[in-house]
């Protein structure tokens, strides 16, 4: 992969085996310690390490093996596009990692972080894919010496540097504002369980409560898909929502539109996910169409109904293996899942009292969105030398 660009004056052709390492360190008969934090590769995703393992050591995965530094970059090797890839801060010495990673080391004259942006292109990845699909493979996979061939145009070290302070100040206000949304969330969801989680059905309930259907209290849309000749991913019609595949933490990601929308839903609706897994749960950002893969749960009281779904995902769970190899739960069921329905003026009391949160919830995801996509407007632009850090600053100032 060449970089096609006019390069500035002092920015260097290398190709990246000259400035970084990969796999310097692996588990030997002389490891210190008993006991491990493993992580493997489908634990992370653009640089969030969503879960670890810990093993005594005779215990550990036979692919846990690679000892890792402050400073290294883990990425993964199969499927490169899934972006399965990480900068490391000060880990704990006794961490290892799967050797589904290429550990990617930086030699001095390099800056670690500005070769882990390097790495994170799109471009990049998608370019690593490419080559990881022509390999003999099941699946796409790459090896470090692909990683170590690409080619890249190096800028003295202080602008290394520099690019990469940049571009870390956005990825730590994306990192503020989702850490935000978590607690906020967090908050709620206790509160909910306060107010309505500490009663079961069979006990006794408050004056003006009762046990009902699921379909009493929501109004409930199940998915239809579109013809596929209709998707598209130029925002030409509707947004798309297959299933649960677009889901994040909160609010679903828009890859595909359709000109076709069969069922749509309303900004705010509940998105539940009614097909293995059943009961994942997202939020519409926006009015959009929804596929087979989910149901739109609406309600005059949208924060109450977003948390009482939460509430019930272990109902939820019971339909992962009801009678079939894939879990699924179809309207009729979904409707018919029976639950407390407290007095209507306790939920409006709740649904008021939460929506201010659930407002800057959103508040913050629209933040979030328009920070990431100029941040990575600017990535390759600050890779290729395009635009150039004192630009930026000058810009800034005036």
């Amino acid at each position: 992969m060449r970089v096609e660009n006019n390069i500035p004056e002092g920015w260097l052709e290398s190709i990246l085996g000259e400035v970084i390492s990969t796999n310097d360190e692996s588990l030997s008969k002389n490891y210190p310690h008993q006991e491990i934090i493993y992580i493997d590769t489908g634990s992370v995703t653009k640089n969030k390490i969503e879960a670890h393992q810990v093993f005594n050591l005779k215990e550990a995965p036979s692919r846990a093996k690679r000892l890792v530094r402050d400073g290294d970059i883990i990425y993964s090797t199969v499927r490169p596009d899934q972006e399965h890839y990480g900068y490391l801060v000060s880990p704990q010495i006794n961490c290892v990692v799967s050797t589904g990673f290429c550990v990617i080391r930086a030699k001095n004259d390099s800056d670690s972080k500005f070769i882990y942006y390097f790495l994170t292109q799109r471009s990049v990845t998608k370019f690593l894919h490419t080559i990881g699909e022509q390999n003999a493979s099941t699946y796409p996979s790459i090896n470090p010496h692909d990683i170590e061939k690409l080619v890249t145009y190096l800028p003295p070290l202080p602008e290394q540097k520099a690019i990469a302070k940049v571009l870390t100040a956005f990825d730590d206000k994306i990192e503020l504002l989702q850490a935000q949304n978590k607690t906020l969330e967090t908050m709620a969801q206790t509160i909910f369980k306060e107010w309505f989680g500490k009663y079961q059905i069979g006990d006794e309930l408050p004056e003006g409560w009762r046990v009902g259907k699921l379909g009493e209290e929501f109004k409930i849309i199940m998915g239809q898909s579109p013809s596929g000749s209709s998707y598209n991913e130029l925002g030409e019609g509707d947004v798309f929502f297959q299933g649960r595949a677009e889901f994040t933490s909160r609010f679903p990601s828009v890859r595909l539109f359709t000109t076709e929308p069969k069922r749509m839903a309303s900004k705010f609706d509940i998105l539940v996910s009614v097909r293995a897994p059943v009961g994942d749960i997202n939020v519409a950002h926006t009015n959009c169409c929804i596929g087979r893969g989910l149901a739109a749960v609406s309600s005059e009281n949208q924060s109450y109904s977003l948390y009482k779904l939460k509430h019930l995902k272990p109902i939820f769970d019971l339909f992962e293996s009801e009678g079939t190899v894939f879990g699924s739960i179809n309207k009729s069921s979904f409707e018919s899942i029976e639950t407390i329905i407290p007095k209507i003026d306790r939920v409006k009391e709740f649904n008021d009292h939460i929506k201010s949160t659930d407002l800057k919830i959103y508040e913050n995801y629209n933040q979030i969105q328009s920070l990431t996509k100029t941040r990575d407007t600017l990535l390759p632009k600050l890779m290729s030398g395009q635009v150039r850090v004192k630009n930026l600053k000058q810009t800034a100032d005036a």
